[in-house]
């Protein structure tokens, strides 16, 4: 008896490891951007995120060049199938075609109304989605402004319990708002990350210097939770109103950048100090950013691997679940934690701590999402592996059952006959019929 069971892959978990290498390109070519250390670098930053969507355009059209020959070639298809029917004379058959229009065209009314209600519902989460992605992204802008009054910085590896927080909030959004079923796996894996999550905030607690540090985990954790909130809507656009990540990434765009314009204007009003404490419209200062040429090439790829993260995402989520999502989210980490390590902006014991909870919070996250089944105390009984092949045993057995009785049903049928032949047989000899 096996006690783990691994399930199967497909060509779809490749998404995992291309996940993983567009966000190890993305913090490299960040490493090689050169910062002025003034605010507007910040404002630059998540500009380009939001303005990144945008890149959804070509394969929009692509798309859209494609469906309209496929549709020209079965009009066509269509076209040529009618004229080689023949042609309808009589009355009877012209107020038959004239009635079954009629239907056709009933039935399409109630196709529209049904239609204009999937667009509603549509326009409406997108409004959603764009809303809390815009939050989770200008909370940081935010955050960016009200501490650069004290001039400090703060890295991201040198907070970690916000990770926990992340992966947590997909779990509880998973079954508050997508409403799927938790068994006995799932209660172990939540169970594994709480208890961890709970070491890591005690972790972050005694390593936090100033108290501007706690704002920061704070807003963290809000960001990440807001990001959570988009996932978990984002996934019913994907799997429920049959949107295509390239469109929900297009649309995202448009109205999160009108946001963002929106928000952009009160800066306009508003000084804020540079990196010398001189104070001016932080839209003034903004060819400081690109005053090293390479910045606009590495601006330029960091923009093209935000949209490819981005559209990673969405594919992971579409073709699987929130959860699973959390399990990238994972490997993102321990990939920048490798990264820390070669950058030296992690020490040896940090790093082999980190590397520790990290391995088993994936392990945990593979559990949740069945790529690792226990086949013990009853941890396997509710996963999808279990599930189809006690499916299939049902089918099995059925199917014997019903073979079973299809042979009694025979043998039932061929002793009658005999007995009718018997009955006949007996018939003719009293007749007086030799044997």
């Amino acid at each position: 008896m096996k006690y783990i069971i691994f399930s199967e892959l497909n060509r779809n978990h490749f998404l995992f490891l291309t996940y993983l290498i567009i966000t190890l390109i993305k913090d490299i070519d960040k490493h090689y951007i050169i910062n002025t250390g003034d605010i507007v670098d910040t404002f630059n930053k998540y500009y380009l995120y939001t303005l990144s969507d945008f890149f959804s355009i070509i394969p929009f059209i692509i798309i859209k060049v494609r469906s309209k020959s496929i549709s020209k070639n079965k009009l066509n298809l269509n076209i040529s199938q009618t004229l080689s029917k023949k042609n309808i004379e009589e009355n009877n058959d012209i107020q038959y075609i004239q009635s079954k229009n009629d239907i056709q065209l009933i039935y399409l009314g109630d196709n529209n109304k049904d239609e204009k209600k999937r667009k509603k519902r549509i326009i409406k989460l997108l409004f959603i989605v764009s809303f809390f992605d815009f939050l989770s992204i200008y909370s940081n802008v935010t955050f960016s402004v009200i501490i650069k009054s004290t001039n400090y910085s703060i890295k991201k590896a040198q907070m970690n319990s916000y990770v926990l927080f992340n992966i947590i909030a997909k779990y509880l959004l998973n079954i508050l708002i997508l409403h799927t079923q938790v068994y006995k796996h799932h209660y172990l894996s939540l169970s594994i990350n709480l208890l961890f999550l709970i070491g890591l905030v005690i972790y972050d607690i005694i390593n936090i210097e100033r108290s501007n540090q706690y704002f920061y985990l704070l807003m963290k954790i809000i960001s990440v939770s807001l990001y959570s909130f988009e996932d978990a809507f984002a996934k019913i656009l994907l799997t429920f109103n049959s949107i295509s990540p390239y469109n929900l990434l297009l649309y995202r765009g448009i109205l999160v950048n009108i946001l963002a314009l929106l928000y952009s204007i009160v800066f306009i009003f508003v000084e804020i100090p540079d990196e010398k404490g001189k104070k001016s419209c932080l839209f003034s200062r903004f060819w400081k950013v690109y005053e090293n040429k390479l910045n606009i090439l590495f601006y330029l790829i960091l923009a093209l691997f935000e949209y490819l993260e981005n559209l990673n995402i969405f594919f992971i989520i579409d073709k699987f679940s929130l959860i699973h999502f959390a399990v990238a989210s994972i490997i993102e980490y321990f990939g920048l934690l490798i990264l820390a390590m070669i950058y030296k902006e992690s020490g040896v014991a940090e790093f082999l701590i980190k590397f520790l909870i990290y391995f088993i919070l994936i392990v945990t996250a593979l559990i949740y999402n069945e790529f690792i089944i226990l086949n013990f105390c009853g941890l396997e009984k509710y996963t999808k592996l279990f599930l189809q092949k006690e499916a299939k045993k049902e089918v099995n057995q059925s199917f014997i059952d019903n073979n079973e009785d299809n042979d009694s049903i025979s043998q039932r049928e061929s002793i009658n006959i005999v007995n009718d032949s018997t009955v006949e047989f007996i018939e003719l000899n009293t007749n007086g019929n030799k044997i």
